[in-house]
């Protein structure tokens, strides 16, 4: 297993790669000019059983560290059945959700979600034909690209019947290459945005880093994710 610490110091940073079980980034503050660029490659979504990440969440002004895990290779099974897709556990306060991700050539793509509360499923949903993870098909990797999503969306909860609704977004690649400061780091990122078509209004922006995944989420409604540190298995 590879994984990464980060030590910051005076006016340059300097990055380990640590062969073995150990755990990633210290989750340090950069120095004020952001330290160079640490040089990465590999997928945007690396999906590999045992990678990790952790990130450092303020949803309007509820502060928490939120833990990520790929824990599994396997069939999604029920709307998604036959197709293989990588389970990921995220502990978000005091709940679990678990997500399903399809990896194609150019695209990662979200299924599946359960929520869980102790041993309660509180809600689960399906998404038709997939919900957008990331695009890395070359027409979706230059500046400027723009194009729409549609999918459905199977909602059960423990207190409301199962609904299906329409949803669409529309995304756009604001910059690729661009340099993004986190707590594990500075590097190059692919940052993309998408709004939901419903009303116009709601955006979600991310930065997505070759070999490590997301650095950071920011919503307007105010909730932004920083990854504090990380662990890319093989």
């Amino acid at each position: 297993m590879r994984s990464s610490k980060l030590a910051w110091g005076g006016a340059f940073a300097a990055l380990w790669f640590v062969v073995g079980c150990g755990g990633g980034g210290n989750g340090d503050p950069p120095p004020a000019d952001g330290g160079p660029i640490i040089p990465t490659s590999g997928p945007y979504q690396p999906l590999t059983v045992g990678t990790t990440w952790t990130y450092h969440v303020d949803d309007q002004g509820v502060v928490y560290d939120k833990q990520s895990s790929v824990e599994a290779l396997e069939d999604i099974g029920g709307m998604a059945a036959g197709i293989m897709g990588y389970r990921v556990r995220e502990t978000i306060k005091s709940s679990i959700q678990l997500t399903w991700y399809e990896v194609t050539a150019t695209d990662v793509r979200r299924h599946h979600d359960q929520v869980m509360s102790g041993t309660q499923l509180t809600s689960e949903d399906w998404y038709s034909p997939y919900l957008l993870r990331v695009d890395t098909s070359s027409d979706h990797l230059k500046a400027g690209a723009s194009w729409t999503m549609t999918y459905m969306d199977t909602k059960t909860t423990s207190s409301k019947p199962t609904q299906t609704t329409t949803v669409s977004h529309n995304w756009h690649v604001d910059a690729v290459g661009t340099a993004v400061t986190v707590p594990a780091g500075t590097f190059a990122a692919l940052q993309v945005t998408f709004t939901d078509k419903t009303n116009g209004t709601s955006t979600k922006t991310q930065w997505f880093v070759q070999g490590v995944g997301k650095v950071k989420e920011q919503t307007s409604a105010g909730h932004t994710e920083q990854l504090t540190a990380y662990t890319i298995a093989p």
